[in-house]
């Protein structure tokens, strides 16, 4: 058996770490595998093979940031040579760079879950010389590793795609759990869910906004918000000022956000940027129709195939799994601002569906049929032909 490491920061939390702890628990029944982790504090995602706890915490600190640098290195450098490391797969930036560092012998592949900033500075200059000297380069949509082969320069020869994978049978086993909720829930109402941290790129404000046009026809609406993030005391006072309070409800971080997702109408993705965007793939498995952004990149990749990558649609577009409606300008907005064409769009998308019962009945079943294409399994066959090669 060959022996494979896989480096991540931690499995606190988030989409890069959630893709780590599958490849683990698949991985791991035909190699030796060895997570290694900076923090192995406060876990909470299951993980197969060996854990190597590195135990270099994050710090706000720019001198502590360069020391960790250093430290990680070194000690990741010293566990590839003890577990006689032959593959080491990193996943988020800064695990990429403590992987490249650190090479002894093995094969050194890294994954780029987000556009980098095309902004060019020392910085990013020496990231794009480091990841070069990677032996594979994996972007988690077309639209991320295209952007790596045309902004950065990376070795094209280098640089390949694989999607970000899912548990169907796990995801589909939390939603059953959906007795524990139905306070959330008013059969009378149509519910809205959005899931993503309550930062910038994943533009729930705009979403906010659009909402207070859709309650002009929609009076029972509900939008639940899953997540936490700095942007939480905005978000909140723009809904108090919309007087949205009987229509928003802010839910936090949920371990099983699934089962709130299969008990709502409608997933609605306003992200003004993305790498890949796993939660899309998420609520399909819940059985649930979507709208989303089209936004870079993902989106068109998961509910428009077939169409061409590189167009950003300027109207309402009604796709094969889904629908596509133009990404929002980012910019904050107060309440007394009028909307944005974006925000109407979104807002006009969600009355749309909203009105046509059969239509998201035939999402809800699209989905669940591409969904297949993102299963773990499926997944894990494409990184064995990497580490094969």
């Amino acid at each position: 058996m060959q022996n494979i490491a896989l480096i991540v920061p931690s499995l606190k939390g988030g989409g890069a770490e959630r893709v780590a702890s599958l490849l683990s628990q698949e991985l791991c029944e035909k190699y030796n595998l060895y997570l290694m982790v900076f923090d192995s504090e406060d876990i909470v995602y299951s993980y197969g093979g060996e854990l190597v706890d590195i135990n270099v915490k994050s710090h706000p600190n720019i001198f502590m940031k360069i020391m960790n640098v250093i430290k990680r290195t070194y000690k990741v450098k010293k566990a590839k040579k003890r577990y006689n490391i032959q593959y080491s797969i990193s996943f988020t930036g800064s695990a990429n760079i403590i992987n490249i560092l650190s090479r002894k012998k093995e094969t050194v592949i890294i994954s780029v879950h987000s556009h980098l900033s095309p902004k060019k500075n020392f910085f990013s200059s020496i990231k794009n010389a480091l990841y070069n000297k990677s032996d594979a380069i994996i972007g988690v949509s077309r639209g991320v590793s295209n952007n790596l082969i045309d902004n950065y320069r990376l070795d094209k020869k280098k640089v390949d795609t694989i999607y970000n994978p899912i548990d169907i049978d796990e995801i589909q086993k939390l939603v059953a759990q959906e007795s524990q909720i139905n306070s959330t829930f008013n059969s009378n109402q149509f519910t809205i869910i959005n899931m993503g941290r309550l930062t910038r790129p994943k533009g729930q404000w705009h979403l906010i906004r659009a909402l207070s046009y859709v309650k002009k026809e929609i009076e029972d609406v509900k939008l639940l918000i899953l997540g936490q993030g700095e942007l939480k005391g905005y978000l909140k006072e723009l809904v108090d000022k919309l007087d949205l309070r009987n229509n928003v409800e802010f839910l936090g971080y949920q371990r099983n956000p699934f089962k709130y997702i299969a008990s709502s109408d409608l997933f609605v993705f306003s992200s003004l940027y993305e790498g890949f965007g796993n939660v899309l793939v998420e609520a399909m498995a819940c059985g649930v129709p979507i709208i989303s952004t089209d936004c870079r990149s993902g989106p068109r990749e998961i509910l428009a195939p077939e169409t061409n990558l590189e167009v950003e649609t300027s109207s309402i577009e009604y796709c094969d799994y889904g629908v596509l409606v133009p990404v929002c300008d980012g910019n904050y907005y107060d309440y007394d601002i009028p909307l944005t064409k974006e925000e109407k769009l979104l807002a006009k998308g969600i009355i749309e569906l909203y009105k046509d019962a059969k239509l998201r009945e035939h999402y809800s079943q699209k989905g669940l049929e591409r969904v297949k294409d993102f299963n773990v399994k499926t997944i894990c066959k494409q990184w064995d032909d990497i580490i094969g090669n």
